[in-house]
């Protein structure tokens, strides 16, 4: 009788050890094989669908910040022409500037933003992109021109870092360059 309980009992362990040493992998194998492509389908897609979101709220995150700036730009040339200052004198970056002076009264978080808006407005008047050290700058993915920024100089990479915020505002180009610029 302990010969038969002894067999009994070592059947299920081998029965066990193939199934998972054996089965189990080849179970595993099988399936990844056959759903693999599914899941990949589905990861691109969840991951295009965040990449497309993502860009929408950056249009209007933009398309909103261009209305504030004409807004405030507008209402600066109104100030200029109600105390009866010469309206040729108005430039672009002269009601930026005084944008910026007039928040400096504020908030300073408003400030900080005020302040952001009038250095982007002033950048995107001065910067041209055939200025700019990456030849073919605005066709360049954000992960290409990252690949290229180790290259450039201090001086390169702060015109690189202006363009980038008065234009695109991409988050992996300004912080690859941030990171170049805390460790040259």
């Amino acid at each position: 009788m302990d010969q038969v309980g002894q067999s009994a009992t070592a059947e299920p362990s081998i029965e066990r050890l193939l199934d998972l040493a054996v089965y189990a992998p080849v179970g595993v194998f099988v399936t990844l094989r056959d759903d693999l492509p599914k899941h990949i389908k589905q990861g691109r897609q969840a991951l295009e669908n965040r990449v497309q979101l993502a860009r929408f709220i950056g249009q209007l995150a933009v398309q909103q910040g261009r209305k504030e700036i004409a807004k405030r730009l507008d209402d600066a040339a109104r100030q200029r022409a109600a105390t009866h200052q010469p309206t040729d004198a108005v430039t672009e970056t002269d009601a930026s500037a005084d944008d910026a002076s007039v928040a400096r009264s504020g908030d300073p978080a408003e400030r900080a933003v005020t302040d952001a808006v009038a250095d982007a407005v002033t950048d995107a008047v001065a910067i041209d992109v055939s200025t700019l050290p990456i030849a073919e700058y605005q066709s360049l993915a954000a992960i290409h021109v990252v690949q290229r920024l180790a290259t450039l100089g201090a001086d390169e990479l702060e015109l690189v870092r202006r363009f980038e915020v008065a234009h695109r505002a991409r988050r992996t180009i300004l912080a690859k360059i941030a990171q170049l610029q805390d460790h040259p």
